[in-house]
């Protein structure tokens, strides 16, 4: 069985996606995904390639957005009440929201106490995770700076508290 991805990470990519909607809404029935169900399974590989798809042709921003709408839906811990419970606690809801397989991680490093290096070792873009923090920087209303050290791959940020 291939890796999956919770209904709710998926209406994420969907919301994200503003006035494109009706566009990823195409793309994931393309892929057999035509009825969301919020509490289902979906294949991780199919939307990884909507997402992949969309970056090519409507442009990189909006997996920003897509990320942002990951911190509104997704499934997270009860514990994550503040933004540096959300990046410490970021692999722990990335494994909620993932199951049958080696999917990835999310690795953060205490560099100072005021500063975290936190490494995406996922299939997510770069720019989806840098909006995953910049969504919960906002939802936390923190004033921590993001800075982008690496954009391959899924990324590699300095958090600044």
């Amino acid at each position: 069985m291939s890796v999956e991805v919770h209904g709710s990470a998926v209406k994420s990519v969907i919301e994200g996606c503003g006035v494109f909607q009706k566009r990823v809404k195409a793309l994931l029935a393309e892929k057999g995904i035509v009825e969301l169900e919020l509490e289902a399974w979906y294949s991780l590989d199919h939307v990884i390639t909507v997402i992949t798809d969309l970056s090519a042709s409507v442009g990189s921003n909006l997996l920003l957005e897509i990320g942002k709408y990951i911190t509104k839906n997704s499934v997270f811990p009860p514990e994550m009440d503040s933004f540096e419970k959300a990046v410490a606690l970021l692999d722990v809801a990335y494994q909620m929201n993932h199951r049958n397989g080696n999917y990835g991680e999310y690795k953060c490093i205490q560099e100072d106490i005021k500063t975290i290096r936190f490494i995406c070792n996922v299939p997510y873009p770069a720019m989806v995770n840098l909006g995953i923090l910049r969504g919960f920087a906002r939802k936390f209303q923190s004033l921590a700076t993001i800075e982008e050290v690496n954009m391959n791959g899924g990324g590699e940020f300095i958090i600044r508290l």
